[in-house]
C-alpha cells in the first residue's frame, strides 16, 4: 500500500532527471560536477540515492519485476555509498572522467532512465490491486 507513493516518487524523479539529461546534456554535467563537489549537496545527494535504493530493494518482493528492481536499487545504494565516502583524490578523478564524457552518453543514460521510471511505474500500478 506505502509502495505506490514511494515507487511513484522514484519513478517521477527518474523521469524527471532522465529528461534533463536527454534536453540538456552539458547543463546537467554541470550541476552534477559542482553538486559533487560540495560537501552539504553531495551529502544530501548521496542519502538520496541510498534512501531510494532501500526503497526499491525492501518494496519490491510484490513486483513482477522484482529481480530488475532489486538489482538497480543495489545499484543505486553502491554508488551512493561510493560517493559518500569516497577520498577527495578518488572524487577528482570521477569528476575528471564524469566531464570527458561525450554528451551523447548523457543523452542515452536518460533514454535508459526514462525507460526505467517507466517501467517502475507500470510494474508499480499492475500491482496494486
Amino acid at each position: 500500500m506505502l509502495t505506490l507513493p514511494l515507487f511513484g516518487l522514484v519513478a517521477l524523479t527518474w523521469l524527471a532527471m532522465g529528461v534533463t539529461m536527454i534536453t540538456l546534456p552539458a547543463r546537467w554535467r554541470a550541476r552534477i560536477g559542482r553538486v559533487l563537489t560540495d560537501p552539504l549537496p553531495r551529502f544530501l545527494l548521496t542519502q538520496g540515492m541510498i534512501l531510494g535504493g532501500l526503497v526499491l530493494l525492501v518494496g519490491s518482493s510484490t513486483q513482477e519485476g522484482h529481480w530488475l528492481w532489486v538489482s538497480v536499487g543495489a545499484l543505486m545504494v553502491i554508488k551512493g555509498m561510493i560517493l559518500l565516502g569516497a577520498s577527495p583524490r578518488l572524487r577528482e578523478r570521477l569528476l575528471g572522467r564524469w566531464g570527458r564524457i561525450p554528451l551523447w552518453v548523457h543523452r542515452l543514460s536518460g533514454t535508459v532512465l526514462i525507460v526505467l521510471a517507466t517501467l517502475l511505474a507500470i510494474d508499480t500500478l499492475r500491482g496494486t490491486p
